[in-house]
């Protein structure tokens, strides 16, 4: 296999006014032809800066210090010497390379978007809201492809920022621009092109971001934390979507994350990456079998698994890259750390067999692994005890009103109501954590507000501890509200950023005038409040000379950690933890996931748990409440949940969680269609129906469960009046032919409809069934869609769409009809 990129000692560091960063260090690297390479480590470990390097967008002050990227591409090479006077200074013809660090800017730009492109990590950034999705996917094509190339000047740059006109793309940009979008999976494209990003759902954006990158076939694919922001579902739709496009156009793809079981799914190679440093380097299988640094073994330990009744965090904090230490950077952290690996510089070893390009770079050979842990034995989590029901929660509604006063209501020609929380009903027992997990959108942060009373419950009640609290007011509620606290998801912007860290845990015992008494020595409430402080900080693992910090001043975890202290320092019993660990590193991640349960123990603390992990909540949580659009749809215990997950939307969550083993299949994984429906207009009858792999078909006919999901997004879209006929008849080469007869169904040709069923259908529904598609299709294309939606439905119309179901009162109950007649063990899931 060809090289396609390399990088060699490669230095790109920042000056800044409390000295130089050392982003990136020394750093080796080569992703060949039609390889998927990974990047892994913690934040601020050097990721997309060496991408950014390797690309030449590291901005001021920034700059790439030493070192070299090549990329091979002899056709390049060959462009660049007949455009460039001085092409021999960064253009080798013999070898067919071109040397990007030394090459200049009007070259880069060239091979950016061109040859090479980046997938960003928060679509809603990168794209810019001010242009459609077409008009910035076109973007890339009329720079690399027709010739739309501009010299470096203001008069340019303003001119594109400024949105354009749909007629001036062309009818030739607009046909590949439309025509990408299909290929990125975005429905309908001839309709969304015209859309802004702030209409697309977060998977819908980042599907944009891909059909930009790729809209001119480059040979190298930089996805920067592609799917760091999505949910486990959505993650799984783009790296099905990424590993399809890498296999139809056979580029190469580096691939940045932080999260191993993605690395360990879609990565042929991985090099892990410490404080700007490549530690550890080879094939994804040897280095998850077989990890030769200890750094890289740290960080697999930190990983929830099944197995683990408590997780083994890496101890410490990446380095500060202005003050690293001599040696090994990773030696402050090592449980293996000798003399040697603190000084002089470290070498790469080789490991594995021959015929294996693995290294490493430490200077142990081998290491104990069955050391690593083995003083934490006596903090292993016990199986804590759970008492009596301590919360309620009784049909919670929580609706919100778009409009903003009575006369946008009467005007409104469309729902105004968001039914974010609609009829939710669990309890949480003392002592215990129950997990509430589901899509971003579901109403899980919702929930967790309005329980309590953040937010004002539209219906239903909370009784915590026997009281309603929907009937306590002012002083009763804030009385109440000591035993209740909450973790919010995200600490920098939950946390005072001008109080200290010591006025920032001490404020809520300001709030609720505490400790209410005074002890026998005389001590102020002031000096009490301060004593507390300091027991706090020292209880979530801080050290007290961080009492003084900013929050700014501290790293993500240690800002999460002065949010626990938070919360506890009113000594509460419950606490709704709020996505705590979702923006952390896995080896943070682990660190907080131990606190808490420590705390748990030592505090007698009850946990509603809110997150999208998966694994996060199984190995945290003794209960797990799913949900989906307002609404939980499954309720049992964590152990049994995992074991038989009875929703179709529960194994659907399940089978996409990334597995840490590269050898692990992806057969039985379930790729849910599109994304969460509005929760202003719900679907009928079971919210899931829209997407779920086992709708249930009506009982008086044969049809396959999989082309009955396709008939459902069907009616769907006829429903929507989303499907572009005009589009089909071009692909399909019928443009010139029209309906006639005043657009009849009868009139309507064949070869239409033929055409619009090998659109929508993968395996298309026979006999009768076929017939009653074709019938529909066929009002679609002369335009009655009204026609189409009832021929449809009379045959189609399925019990999940007619009836709500609802939960049981049974040990595990899950919300679906096809336990409405039978056991749930009865259910023949083979169909």
């Amino acid at each position: 296999m060809t090289d396609l990129l390399s990088i060699s000692g490669l230095h790109t560091r920042f000056d800044t006014e409390r000295g130089v960063v050392r982003a990136v260090e020394d750093v080796d690297l080569t992703i060949r032809e039609g390889e998927t390479v990974g990047l892994v480590g913690e934040s601020g470990s050097g990721k997309s800066v060496t991408a950014l390097s390797a690309m030449g967008l590291v901005d001021d002050p920034g700059y790439v210090a030493d070192g070299e990227v090549v990329f091979r591409d002899g056709d390049l090479a060959r462009q660049f010497a007949d455009e460039y006077a001085r092409a021999d200074e960064f253009v080798d013809l013999d070898a067919g390379t071109v040397d990007l660090t030394a090459a200049p800017e009007s070259a880069l730009r060239d091979v950016r978007g061109g040859e090479m492109s980046m997938i960003f990590q928060d679509p809603m950034t990168s794209l810019n809201p001010a242009m459609t999705v077409g008009e910035q996917v076109a973007e890339s094509l009329k720079l690399h492809r027709y010739g739309a190339k501009r010299s470096d000047n203001w008069f340019n740059a303003l001119r594109s920022v400024l949105p354009n006109v749909r007629d001036g793309m062309g009818e030739e940009v607009l046909e590949e621009t439309v025509s990408i979008l299909r290929e990125v999976g975005i429905s309908e494209p001839t309709r969304r092109v015209d859309e802004y990003p702030h209409e697309f759902s977060g998977g819908m954006r980042q599907r944009v971001l891909i059909a930009i990158a790729l809209a001119c076939q480059p040979q190298l694919l930089v996805a920067d934390e592609p799917t760091t922001a999505l949910d486990v579902t959505i993650q799984a739709q783009i790296l099905d979507l990424i590993d399809d496009l890498q296999e139809e156009m056979g580029m190469s793809v580096l691939f940045i994350t932080h999260d191993l079981g993605v690395i360990a799914e879609v990565c042929d190679r991985v090099a892990v990456m410490y404080a700007g440093n490549i530690v550890e380097e080879g094939p994804v299988e040897e280095i998850f079998a077989n990890p030769s640094h200890p750094y890289t073994y740290t960080l697999l330990e930190s990983i929830p698994r099944e197995e683990q009744d408590r997780l083994t965090p890496i101890e410490g904090n990446v380095p500060d890259l202005i003050d690293m230490p001599p040696g090994c950077h990773f030696a402050p952290r090592c449980p293996w750390a000798q003399e040697e690996c603190r000084a002089g510089e470290i070498p790469y070893l080789q490991h594995g067999g021959a015929d294996v390009d693995h290294r490493s770079k430490c200077v142990l050979e081998t290491f104990d692994e069955s050391e690593y842990g083995a003083d934490r034995e006596g903090l292993a989590a016990t199986s804590h005890e759970v008492g009596d029901t301590l919360m309620q929660v009784e049909g919670l509604k929580k609706h919100f009103n778009r409009a903003d006063d009575v006369l946008d209501r009467w005007l409104a020609t469309e729902p105004q109501t968001v039914r974010a929380v609609d009829g939710v009903s669990f309890d949480v027992r003392e002592g215990e954590t129950v997990g509430l997990v589901g899509e971003s959108g579901c109403g899980k942060s919702t929930t967790g507000r309005t329980i309590l009373r953040l937010l004002e419950p539209t219906d239903g009640r909370v009784l915590f501890a026997g009281d309603d609290l929907a009937e306590l007011s002012g002083a009763d509620l804030r009385e109440a509200r000591k035993d209740m606290q909450m973790i919010f998801q995200d600490p920098m912007s939950s946390l005072d950023p001008r109080m200290t860290v010591r006025q920032i845990i001490e404020e809520p015992l300001k709030i609720h005038d505490l400790p209410e008494e005074a002890p026998g020595d005389g001590t102020s409430q002031r000096e009490q409040r301060r004593q507390r402080v300091l027991e706090l900080v020292e209880a979530v693992g801080l050290s007290r000379d961080q009492v003084d910090r900013y929050p700014h001043e501290m790293s993500g975890g240690q800002r999460q950690r002065v949010g626990i202290a938070r919360a506890l320092a009113v000594d509460p019993d419950f606490i709704v933890a709020d996505e705590p660990v979702s923006a952390l590193d896995v080896s943070v991640q682990a660190q907080i996931l131990n606190l808490m349960e420590d705390l748990q123990e030592e505090f007698g603390l009850t946990y509603l748990f809110i997150a999208h992990d998966l694994s996060v909540v199984r190995h945290v949580s003794d209960r797990v409440a799913v949900m989906y659009l307002g609404e939980i749809v499954e309720f049992a215990d964590t152990d049994e949940l995992f074991a038989d997950p009875r929703h179709p939307y529960t194994r659907a969550l399940l089978s996409a969680i990334p597995d840490p083993d590269p050898t692990a299949s992806d057969e039985d994984r379930i790729i849910l269609p599109g994304d969460v429906p509005s929760p202003i207009e719900p679907p009928s009858g079971c919210h899931f129906h829209t997407r779920c792999p086992e709708v249930i078909p009506p009982a008086d006919i044969d049809i396959d469960q999989g082309t009955f999901r396709e008939v459902m997004d069907l009616r769907q879209r006829v429903a929507d009046e989303s499907v572009d006929v005009e589009a089909v008849r071009e692909r399909a080469g019928l443009a010139d032919q029209a309906v006639a007869d005043g657009g009849t169904v009868e009139a309507a040709p064949d070869a239409v409809v033929d055409a619009l069923v090998d659109e929508v259908f993968t395996t298309p529904p026979t006999g009768r069934n076929r017939t009653v598609v074709e019938t529909a299709l066929g009002q679609v294309a002369a335009g009655e869609w009204a026609a189409a939606e009832e021929t449809l439905r009379d045959r189609f119309e399925s019990v999940c769409e007619r009836k709500r179901p609802a939960l049981d009162d049974t040990a595990h109950p899950a919300a679906c009809h096809l336990y409405d007649d039978a056991e749930p063990g009865a259910v023949d899931r083979t169909e």
